[in-house]
């Protein structure tokens, strides 16, 4: 009565470890193979692709890193704002005239005033070279849409490649940085209507930008969360919106 009592379990725990024996290399080797083949597929890709691509790739995403550190940084109030703006210089018009009317940065590094366009830039080189920033933000459009010397976006970009061959010889040292024009909103256009083409000379702009290799700054994103924040006459800027330009001009600066 003995052995029939422990006769089964014994049968049954046999076959289990003969059921073990047969199906665990299987599935080990099943395992390892689709790894190793996965391993392998990866190496094909990675060969498949040119090493200036990889570089490339390796270069973008060590930028991208720098600019979420810096964005992170930024929000939480570890590192200044306008300080990160000590080495540079931005140019444009009556918008750009706030950031020193409000003391947000020091007036010698604000190169604008009421009217400016691109056509103004050789009026304020040696001031640029006396300067010679770190990096250079440009930042005018307005006038430049509305003004009639540039009709068509395409003329606009010919006559901005001057300008920017010109800012590049006198400053071979310098980060230079486009900035893509904000728009305009009621009632600024009872002022001029030649605004609502604004979002046309922009693709203009990228496009000249990807094309020549140049820094590319797009404020879309600002004017869209933050277009509150706006003067009553659609054109011009309330203290508070600096700070968003500021902040998406630095990281906008770090991708690149």
């Amino acid at each position: 009565m003995n052995i029939k009592k422990y006769l089964l379990p014994t049968a049954v725990l046999i076959i289990t470890i003969i059921i073990l024996i047969i199906t665990v290399p299987k599935l080990i080797a099943d395992r390892s193979g689709t790894n190793l083949d996965e391993g392998i597929s990866h190496l094909k890709a990675l060969e498949a692709k040119d090493i200036s691509a990889i570089e490339q790739e390796i270069k973008q995403n060590k930028k991208d890193a720098r600019a979420e550190a810096l964005a992170q940084a930024l929000e939480d109030g570890s590192v200044s704002l306008w300080a990160q703006f000590n080495d540079s210089a931005i140019y444009g018009d009556s918008r750009t005239v706030g950031f020193y009317t409000y003391d947000l940065l020091d007036e010698s590094r604000v190169l604008a005033a009421g009217g400016l366009t691109i056509a103004g830039i050789p009026d304020y080189m040696d001031q640029m070279t006396m300067l010679n920033p770190s990096c250079l933000f440009l930042c005018t459009g307005l006038n430049d849409v509305s003004i009639g010397l540039w009709p068509t976006p395409e003329d606009y970009v010919a006559s901005y490649e001057e300008a920017m061959q010109a800012l590049m010889k006198a400053l071979p040292d310098t980060e230079i940085y486009v900035n893509s024009i904000f728009p305009a909103q009621d009632p600024a256009f009872e002022q001029s209507t030649k605004w609502y083409k604004i979002p046309d000379y922009n693709e203009a702009i990228k496009a000249w930008c990807k094309e020549k290799g140049y820094h590319y700054i797009d404020n879309t994103a600002v004017f869209e969360a933050h277009s509150d924040l706006y003067d009553i006459d659609g054109i011009h800027f309330q203290k508070d919106f600096y700070q968003y330009w500021a902040t998406n001009m630095l990281i906008e600066a770090a991708k690149q």
